[in-house]
Order: C-alpha cells, then sequence, then structure tokens
C-alpha cells in the first residue's frame, strides 16, 4: 500500500479528470442528440442532370438526351434538324494540345463523312453562336464532341479528349442510324 499512498494526489486528479472528461463528452453527445432529434432535414431541389462528367466513355448509364429547336437555337442547327441530317459538334479551347489534336481527328472525320452529316466545330469562347444548344445539351466544359441524330436524339456526347478511331466510329455509326 505504499505506492497508493505515495502516488495518492496523482490518483485523485487522474480520477478527477477521468470523470470530468466523461461528463464533458456526455453532455456533448446529448446535444448533438436534442439537435439531431429537434432539426428537420431541409428537402432537396431537384437539379437536372449535367453530363459535364461524361469523359471519355460517352454518356453510357446517362439518361437520353434530345435536341429540340427552340426560337434560341440556332438557324444552322434548325435547318439541318429539318432536313434530318445527322449533326456532328465539336466545342474546342484553341492553344489546349489535346483539343487541337482532337480538332485535327475532327477535321480527318469531317473529310470522310461530310457529305452525310453537318460538321461544326466552335472555339469555346465563340460558344453563344450555338444559343441554347449547350444547355440542352446540358454541357459546358470544353472538349464537347456531339453526335446527333437527324432526328435530334443525341447518339454519342463527350466531354473529355478521344481518340481519332472513336470519333471515327461513333460518327460512322450515327450515320449508319445506329
Amino acid at each position: 500500500m505504499g505506492i497508493v499512498r505515495r502516488n495518492r494526489a496523482f490518483l485523485i486528479t487522474a480520477a478527477l479528470i477521468l470523470v470530468i472528461g466523461a461528463a464533458l463528452f456526455g453532455g456533448v453527445v446529448a446535444v448533438r442528440v436534442f439537435a439531431a432529434a429537434g432539426a428537420t432535414p431541409a428537402a432537396a431541389l431537384p437539379a437536372p442532370a449535367s453530363y459535364n462528367s461524361v469523359s471519355s466513355f460517352g454518356m453510357t448509364g446517362y439518361a437520353p438526351l434530345k435536341l429540340t429547336p427552340t426560337a434560341e437555337t440556332p438557324s444552322f442547327i434548325t435547318s439541318r434538324l429539318q432536313e434530318q441530317r445527322p449533326l456532328v459538334l465539336l466545342v474546342y479551347c484553341e492553344g489546349a494540345a489535346d483539343d487541337m489534336e482532337m480538332l485535327s481527328y475532327f477535321n480527318s472525320v469531317k473529310a470522310q463523312f461530310g457529305a452525310d452529316s453537318s460538321f461544326m466545330s466552335f472555339e469555346a469562347r465563340k460558344t453563344t453562336e450555338l444559343g441554347d444548344t449547350l444547355q440542352q445539351l446540358r454541357v459546358s466544359n470544353p472538349p464537347i464532341l456531339a453526335v446527333i441524330r437527324g432526328s435530334g436524339e443525341v447518339a454519342q456526347l463527350y466531354t473529355g479528349w478521344i481518340g481519332r478511331q472513336v470519333m471515327e466510329q461513333v460518327v460512322a455509326d450515327a450515320v449508319r442510324g445506329l
């Protein structure tokens, strides 16, 4: 018992610290429980799905999109849709190496399928010329490649870098109606 008697002051202090700590912890837990019980969760506002993250895999798993001409849709897009002509749209950033590479692929694919589809490319600073097209596609981050069937249905949408072979295949599928 000599050790206990010698360390009596220390043991009393340690026990007091433990009791006060447990009381404080219990008080904090009780306050949080009562606060959570009394709070009503805020209703989340339904946000339209953003397709900005469709990436290099296209829009697999996303709800289908359709481009419907409105008063804000430019006439060069509306006329193509009225003709039931497929539309391939590229939005890129001038000077960005990957975007410029995609533009060269786009021009190559345009040379192959230009007779069967309408190809349009826009520098990101000039997207105001597209009216509400990007809003309908629910995208805003270039690079953007949209392949739209003549009916206005979006066959594929990419918001990331894609290679020439993927671009060729997607456009070929859209031209064939796949």
